[in-house]
């Protein structure tokens, strides 16, 4: 059996080892045990033929091998909290949904956060309801808690703000064509629709409160999708141009679709990828962003050095782990680092392959970043389930490239040190010339990333310019 699924209310999902192992960190359980606890329980449920099975009955394994393994005092404590694959239910009179870091995130950045504490927080609510044990919260709990936990964090000027925007949004609704229950109109949301299609986050909400004043003062209290699709169309055709307008109805017909996008970010260390991946990831609303050297790691910490070697060096030092198998003499400087180099790129693969397959299958947007993403590399069997946007950023400029590692190593507090980059920078030019090349063979778009503005622009672009294929092709 290859894979055992859990089944929810909305589907079934992949058990993931991660989420087991999540759940014990907090208790202070070593990594290592905790990682084989997650196995355990995986092959119990592969040897007794379960291919697909409940979080009740997940819940009953788990908790059975923690202990065993960690002693039944650390099973207990686990016993009185909400699991990590267990669903927490917000209720509203007579409707229940899941509980979602996202939502929350956005109604916190509504109320005056920035992105980066607003899901902070989120992760905080998340946290402190699963370690009280709680399966079904009311809304109105859930507020409680929420503006509880600003106070505390941000003072009684923050949980106003928030309080006041939950009240304010409720004056105006915006209503689904399908008849789907109307949703709260979120400045927000919009300005964040805005930015995505590259207005400066000043315009993006200023043309955001403008409408939603407009909507105030003529009394309206409920506007179809559409109308307000249409409204913000007209406007940004006099405040930004016809290039601008007809892109914002282009990313809202692929954020509304039900095929997801993969955007795939290649290009090595130091030109500017994760930043990127950050700034369009917002944009366009897409909450899953996945570092390739993420998937290294998860490698690295369950794969021995000797099983595979090269993944436990650099990118630009693993030809080194191929010693004595290359040949000194016989190959170039240039081809050892290529051949490792491109060694750990097909081992890491397989990892962000197994991701883009089940993101497809869910139907969930992702954005792949890192050094280790070459779409030659990428193919997997459910590409046709998602439109696939590929694109490789470049730093031309030698003295930037170099630069950008001391600022990054004052940055990080000296947590990546400036001194290993700069003493391989010929290797890691070296790798980015032969992405470039690939990129050119396989009419990959190129990303200028001496400037973020001017990256994030260029980006856009690109994505515009594959849904324009993509409707061409489908008419």
């Amino acid at each position: 059996m290859d894979e055992v699924f859990v089944r929810l209310r909305r589907g079934r999902w992949p058990l993931s080892k991660g989420l087991l192992v999540e759940a014990l960190l907090p208790l202070g359980i070593p990594l290592e045990a905790a990682q084989a606890v997650a196995h355990t329980v995986e092959e119990r449920l592969k040897a007794k033929g379960r291919s697909e099975v409940s979080p009740k009955t997940l819940r009953q394994v788990f908790l059975e091998e923690v202990a065993g393994a960690l002693g039944q005092e650390v099973a207990d404590r686990l016993a009185r909290q909400t699991l990590p694959f267990e669903e927490i239910q917000v209720a509203e009179g007579k409707k229940r949904r899941p509980f979602s870091k996202g939502l929350l995130a956005r109604s916190l950045e509504e109320a005056g956060l920035s992105l980066k504490e607003a899901h902070q927080l989120a992760k905080e609510v998340e946290r402190r309801l699963r370690e009280e044990g709680v399966r079904t919260i009311s809304a109105r709990r859930l507020e409680a808690l929420v503006a509880q936990e600003l106070e505390r964090l941000k003072g009684k000027a923050a949980k106003r703000r928030y309080l006041q925007r939950q009240a304010f949004a409720g004056e105006l609704f915006v209503e689904e064509e399908s008849g789907e229950p109307r949703m709260p109109f979120s400045k927000g949301i919009l300005a964040q629709s805005l930015m995505g299609i590259g207005l400066s986050p000043e315009k993006a909400y200023r043309l955001a409160r403008e409408l939603e004043a407009l909507l105030h003062r003529e009394g309206r209290r409920v506007i179809r999708r559409t109308e307000l699709r249409e409204r913000v169309y007209q406007a940004l055709l006099k405040e930004a141009g016809e290039e601008m307008a007809r892109r914002y109805l282009l990313l809202r017909r692929l954020r509304r679709s039900a095929r997801p996008v993969h955007i795939l970010i290649g290009g090595v260390t130091g030109v500017g990828k994760s930043v990127l991946a950050s700034a369009l990831a917002y944009r366009l609303g897409i909450t899953h962003i996945v570092p390739s050297d993420a998937v290294r790691e998860v490698f690295r910490a369950t794969l021995s050095k000797d099983l595979l070697p090269t993944l436990h060096q650099s990118t630009f030092e693993a030809w080194k782990a191929l010693l004595p198998e290359i040949s000194l003499e016989e190959e170039s400087h240039e081809e050892r680092v290529m051949r490792g180099f491109l060694d750990q790129v097909m081992k890491v693969a397989v990892g962000l392959r197994a991701i883009q397959e089940r993101s497809a299958l869910e139907g969930t947007s992702i954005v792949l970043e890192g050094v280790h993403v070459v779409p030659r590399y990428l193919e997997h069997p459910h590409k046709d389930r998602v439109l696939t946007v590929p694109m490789l950023v470049v730093l031309q400029d030698e003295k930037l490239h170099r630069d950008r590692f001391l600022l990054r190593d004052r940055e990080t507090g000296h947590a990546r040190q400036k001194e290993k980059y700069l003493a391989h920078f010929a290797e890691i030019r070296l790798i980015q010339d032969h992405l470039l090349l690939w990129a050119q063979e396989e009419g990959i778009p190129t990303i200028p990333g001496e400037d973020l503005d001017e990256a994030v622009e260029k980006a856009l672009e690109v994505l515009v310019a594959y849904l324009e294929a993509e409707e061409a092709a489908r008419a």
